[in-house]
């Protein structure tokens, strides 16, 4: 209770005195700043070592997350109602899409969104609000998936559910061609690997993808992560221990909807806006990722934050996160 009091203060207080704290101890990597509200904020929350859980810990690992989004809210909320809707696509898996309608929409097409969590944690619900948020400020229905999460349920077990997702929304009224796919982190690496499988199969493939932050690279040796690997929420160890978790055999490694670094897209591949973060251990590989796209001759734009870390689109009570949230929402509407 005292540690959720003391940050819900942190956001009242002005950004130039906790500038001030850190005047003579500023964070400097790459030539560019970490965010002191960010770093502030980070020093107050609480830590998991994710790496040692055991297996039948990660439950009460997810419940305990859980409990902790719903008593300390990190995201703004909408300034008006956004009404959210429950679809059983699979009543016999129990996999469910949650409808998010705007006050208003502005044009015909949706957007299929995947929370993200390492694939191991979080849930549609933990996303509620950012969901919300990105629903209001897109002026565009968006449908989020709650996938099956692991060890539970193995790769490709999320992919092979979010086409299902897909195949219902077509089903139901969605041109797959109005269909744009979004997700944070993990949920952006099931995201592309949705893609990613739609043009392996040759099949036509959906309107676009933004990704947030995604996971590309399971052998989490890139620079960024090696930079990264401690003090900024995302860390080397827990990174290792999520494709550990997702992986269900060494030969998934060579499969490029698990390995997004090893894809080779054609020129109709979707038209794709990826988020980066300066501060985030995953950067470089999702940098990797546009560059590929955009050795193959498609469309692809690259939005880089280089004062802020992975996870800030779900922290816009941040000054500095929501900024960056409006800025990168502004793009991601333009192409919708």
């Amino acid at each position: 209770m005292i540690r959720n009091f003391l940050i819900n203060i942190l956001f009242s207080i002005p950004i130039w005195l906790i500038d001030l704290v850190y005047k003579f101890n500023k964070d400097v990597k790459r030539g560019f700043i970490f965010d002191s509200q960010s770093r502030m904020l980070f020093a107050l929350m609480p830590k998991f070592d994710l790496h040692k859980i055991e297996d039948s810990e990660i439950p009460k690992i997810r419940n305990l997350i859980n409990e902790k989004r719903k008593n300390l809210r990190l995201s703004n909320k909408t300034k008006k109602k956004v009404i959210t809707k429950e679809h059983f696509i699979d009543t016999e898996n129990n996999l469910k899409l949650r409808e998010y309608i705007p006050y208003k929409t502005d044009n015909d097409n949706i957007i299929l969104y995947f929370h993200g969590g390492g694939y191991v944690l979080n849930s549609i619900d933990t996303h509620n609000l950012t969901v919300s948020y990105f629903s209001e400020k897109l002026r565009t229905r968006i449908f989020s998936l709650a996938y099956g999460l692991s060890p539970e349920n193995k790769y490709p077990h999320a992919m092979n559910q979010a086409l299902s997702a897909i195949d219902w929304l077509a089903k139901n009224g969605n041109n797959i061609k109005n269909i744009s796919l979004c997700g944070d982190s993990a949920g952006a690496h099931l995201a592309a690997s949705v893609a990613h499988s739609l043009s392996n199969e040759q099949k036509e493939n959906v309107h676009s993808q933004f990704l947030i932050y995604p996971m590309c690279d399971p052998s989490c040796a890139s620079e960024s992560i090696e930079l990264f690997k401690d003090n900024y929420l995302l860390t080397k160890e827990s990174m290792k221990w999520f494709w550990e978790k997702f992986k269900n055999n060494d030969e998934d490694n060579l499969k490029d909807t698990f390995n997004l670094l090893l894809f080779n897209p054609n020129k109709d591949f979707p038209k794709t806006i990826i988020v980066t973060a300066g501060f985030d251990p995953l950067s470089d590989e999702a940098e990797k990722y546009a560059f590929l796209l955009h050795q193959s001759g498609n469309y692809v734009k690259q939005l880089h934050y280089p004062s802020l870390f992975h996870g800030f689109a779900a922290m816009t009570r941040l000054k500095s996160a929501n900024k960056a949230v409006n800025d990168f929402l502004l793009e991601y509407k333009k192409i919708l």
